[in-house]
């Protein structure tokens, strides 16, 4: 058989929107990105002569896909944007531990193996060049940089996670006047991060909240961007790491394929491919970031324990929801 890989779109109806006959060999759901992440399922299905069905869709629905499903999910296995997404599966019971999986060099990982980071985005400022480069991410409610500043829509889970850690690091209230400062400065609320980058490449705005990374797509076509990486004084907030993250459901039945293809993603190679590819920091211990990223070991980390953040998600939403962040 050749190697076929399968796409579909998520949709709303819970039934995977497949093609061709027959049944694949491994059915992935991906909250990742289309561009970000094809091109390496491609090669393992390829190098493993294996028909590979991919969902995609936003994480958010995704998980909320698998909850629905539960023990009777298509999926074998999962790819999130954040690892909130995969620690909410893992503490429902849904994935399955794999304590043979190589380990990363990061802490954000399941201790059972059942889930891993797999690339590690850090919470930073775009800016464009010229504008002025705020110190900390909660200046931004200075009035000087009202109608200048750009976030993704609050429903993006890097966007929720690292509110989630300014919650848990500085209190609810403080959260709170943050979020509403931002509402006050006239922040403008856009549909995607990529959108964000798009906006202050072009000059639209000074300032966007995003992953590192779109700072650098954003560089590579050509614009005058540059990432400010914000609290890093002795004592300050620091920059919040999350992680692209994947596991295995408890319901499948193709253990084997679904651990061969998690081994294949944590390859030192694999992950050198992700850093060069998509500017993201490798989790793999001794693997460079790419080119013009700042060296993860000169960044002053903040850190959240991934069952800390999914357990405050939804105090997270409600919160977005009575600021009404974008109305």
């Amino acid at each position: 058989m050749g190697a076929r890989l399968l796409i579909a779109l998520l949709a709303a109806a819970p039934v995977l929107a497949g093609c061709g006959g027959g049944d694949p060999d491994l059915v992935v759901y991906s909250g990742r990105a289309e561009p970000l992440i094809k091109p390496f399922i491609e090669e393992f299905a390829e190098r493993e002569d294996l028909e590979v069905d991919v969902r995609y869709g936003d994480t958010a629905d995704i998980v909320g896909t698998v909850l629905e499903e539960g023990d009777k999910t298509r999926a074998d296995v999962v790819i999130g944007q954040d690892v909130a997404a995969l620690e909410k599966l893992r503490s429902e019971g849904l994935l399955q531990a794999n304590p043979g999986l190589p380990k990363l060099d990061t802490p954000l990982r399941a201790d059972d193996g059942s889930w891993t980071g797999l690339s590690g985005r850090a919470r930073v400022l775009i800016v464009r060049e010229g504008a002025e480069r705020p110190k900390s991410v909660f200046d931004l409610v200075e009035p000087r940089y009202r109608g200048k500043i750009a976030a993704p829509a609050t429903s993006n889970v890097s966007f929720r996670d690292f509110v989630t850690a300014v919650r848990v690091k500085k209190g609810d209230d403080f959260a709170r006047e943050f979020l509403e400062g931002l509402k006050a400065n006239d922040l403008a609320v856009l549909a995607s991060h990529s959108d964000v980058r798009n906006a202050v490449g072009e000059g639209e705005f000074d300032i966007g909240l995003v992953n590192h990374y779109y700072v650098e797509l954003e560089r590579k076509e050509g614009s005058a961007v540059e990432a400010v990486y914000t609290d890093q004084e002795p004592g300050g907030f620091g920059t919040f790491l999350n992680a692209a993250s994947a596991g295995i459901t408890k319901a499948t039945d193709r253990t084997d394929i679904a651990r061969r293809f998690m081994n294949y993603l944590v390859e030192p190679e694999v992950q050198r491919r992700f850093a060069l590819a998509n500017f993201e920091y490798p989790l793999a211990a001794g693997i460079p970031a790419a080119p013009g990223v700042k060296p993860l070991e000169d960044v002053k980390l903040t850190s959240v324990s991934p069952e800390r953040l999914t357990a405050e998600t939804d105090a997270t939403e409600e919160l977005f929801a009575e600021v009404g962040l974008g109305d």
